[in-house]
């Protein structure tokens, strides 16, 4: 009854404990690591990647919005590149991931994720203007027939989206550069990524800022392993009788969530979960809009990376349990059983059976043959 009660208590709370509590340990290392998300994003080849396509399209969406501008992406991308650097985008990236650290860690509490473009609008003004007013002039495409080669905002400044076959590529960089400046006010210093700031303090209201971020891992930690690693004892104690017995219950019920925990880490680092993350970042969309091509081989190749650190995160967590575990197993194998002394049995005297009155010996001289 005891080794079924055990048996129970591992199967119901000991095994989902403990796998809870391993995968705890092993994502620790890396998800509140503000060190972890800036390495990932500060490879400027993603952002040069970015420059080709995704962040002219981008522009042009959050531009038309604003000012109601249209230029063909291309032309808009190459352009783009006098005044854009992958450097300056990679700022813009590691700012962002400060900006929401800050607010995890109540430096900050309010998160307000934006992108400043106060540098690419004070370069456009400056020098960097001539030279993308003649970059998008080259780029742009013949106007064909019956095009308008004008495109209007609400104010009525005026940016050429094609060019006419009349205009020549200097006469048409001048065109651009005279309706600039005018255009470049209407831009806004900022481009919200989160529609709407976030205050944690609301969001968390009555919470410690100290449990928002790493402490809160922590003791999330902590208690997960007392409180799992209480049951694991627990039940070792109930299914074992005596120090072997115990040994080889806390080994064995630790051998199972342990390989398992072991094999996540396996099969984070292996061509299964890549082909996962590739198929998340076919299916995802930025404002409805899908990425490239290139800059989804790009961000794959960015989350291999991630997905060592994971993976390792994992393999140590496995390792490290399935070492214990081993150990707990052959410290039970060489412990030799204690000797269990069967409880004595209380005896009962048989009554005795009646016994015949004792009899005399005769005498001498007394009644018998005379000799």
């Amino acid at each position: 009854m005891r080794k079924l009660l055990a048996l129970f208590l591992i199967v119901v709370l000991v095994f989902p404990l403990t796998l809870a509590t391993l995968t705890v340990i092993s994502v620790s290392a890396w998800a509140l690591d503000r060190n972890f998300y800036e390495d990932l994003l500060g490879d400027t080849r993603l952002y040069e990647v970015m420059l080709s396509e995704d962040l002219p399209n981008y522009f042009n969406r959050q531009l038309a919005r604003e000012i109601d501008s249209d230029l063909p992406a291309a032309a808009l991308g190459k352009a783009l590149r006098e005044v854009v650097t992958p450097e300056y985008m990679r700022d813009q990236a590691l700012r962002i991931v400060d900006d929401t650290f800050d607010a995890i860690e109540g430096r900050d509490p309010t998160l307000d994720l934006t992108l400043d473009l106060k540098p690419l609008k004070a370069a456009l003004a400056g020098e960097g203007g001539q030279r993308f007013a003649r970059t998008l002039a080259a780029e742009l495409p013949t106007c064909a027939a019956g095009q308008e080669p004008l495109t209007t905002t609400a104010q009525g400044t005026k940016i050429i989206s094609c060019r006419p076959s009349n205009v020549s590529v200097d006469d048409a960089a001048n065109l651009i550069a005279l309706a600039l400046p005018s255009f470049v006010d209407k831009v806004p210093d900022q481009i919200s990524l989160n529609r709407n700031p976030v205050d944690l303090r609301d969001e968390m209201r009555g919470v410690p800022f100290w449990l928002v971020g790493a402490g809160g891992l922590s003791l999330a930690m902590a208690v997960m392993v007392v409180f799992s690693g209480s049951v694991w004892l627990a039940a070792a104690l109930i299914g074992g009788y005596d120090k072997r017995e115990r040994l080889l219950w806390l080994g064995w019920s630790l051998i199972a969530p342990a390989a398992l925990v072991f094999l996540i880490g396996l099969a984070a680092n292996s061509d299964f979960a890549t082909g996962w993350v590739r198929f998340g970042l076919n299916e995802a969309r930025l404002e409805g809009v899908e990425y490239s091509e290139s800059l989804r081989l790009a961000m794959l190749d960015v989350s291999r990376s991630a997905l060592n650190t994971i993976a390792n995160g994992f393999l140590a967590a496995g390792a490290v349990s399935g070492a214990v575990a081993l150990a707990l197993i052959a410290w039970g194998w060489g412990t030799p059983p204690e000797r269990r002394i069967a409880p004595a049995m209380a005896t009962v005297a048989a009554p005795l059976a009646p016994q015949p009155p004792a009899q005399n010996p005769p005498s001498i001289g007394s009644t018998g043959t005379n000799a």
